[in-house]
C-alpha cells in the first residue's frame, strides 16, 4: 500500500509542477492574469505511457534477474494500457470533445471530462506499479 500511496504522491506533484513550468511559460490570455486552459490539467497520457514504460519495465528487469512474474496481472494490466492507447482516446473523443476541439465543461470546476480522463490514467498507472510491487515483494 506505501509503494501505491507513493506513486500517486509523485504523480500529483508531477502534475502540479507541470501545471506550474506551463503557467510561467505562457503569456496572459486575454482577461485572464495566466496563459493556461482547463485542457492543461489532461495528463491521461502522460500517466497512461508512464504505465507502458513502468510495467515493461518491470518485466525486463524481472526476466534478467529471473524473478517471477504474477502473469494474470501482467495480462491485465497489457489490456489496460492497450485500452488506454486504442479505445480510451475514442471515446474521449465521441464523449468528452466539442467540436471546436475543446473538451466539454461539465461537473464540478467545470472539469468533470479532465478528471474522468485522468482517474482512468491513474488506474492504468496503479496497475502497473502493483505488478512491480508484486514482482520486487
Amino acid at each position: 500500500m506505501r509503494e501505491l500511496l507513493i506513486t500517486v504522491t509523485i504523480t500529483l506533484v508531477t502534475a502540479g509542477l507541470q501545471i506550474t513550468l506551463k503557467g510561467l511559460s505562457r503569456t496572459e490570455l486575454p482577461g485572464k492574469k495566466h496563459g493556461l486552459t482547463r485542457e492543461d490539467g489532461l495528463f491521461w497520457t502522460d500517466w497512461t505511457i508512464a504505465a507502458g514504460l513502468a510495467l515493461a519495465t518491470t518485466l525486463v528487469v524481472a526476466s534478467s534477474k529471473k524473478l517471477p512474474v504474477p502473469m494474470s496481472q501482467v495480462v491485465l494490466c497489457l489490456i489496460a494500457i492497450l485500452l488506454g492507447c486504442t479505445a480510451f482516446p475514442f471515446l474521449l473523443r465521441l464523449l468528452a470533445y466539442e467540436s471546436g476541439a475543446r473538451i466539454k465543461e461539465w461537473g464540478w470546476l467545470k472539469m468533470g471530462w479532465i478528471f474522468i480522463a485522468n482517474g482512468v490514467a491513474v488506474m492504468i498507472l496503479l496497475s502497473a506499479v502493483a505488478v512491480g510491487v508484486k514482482v520486487y515483494g
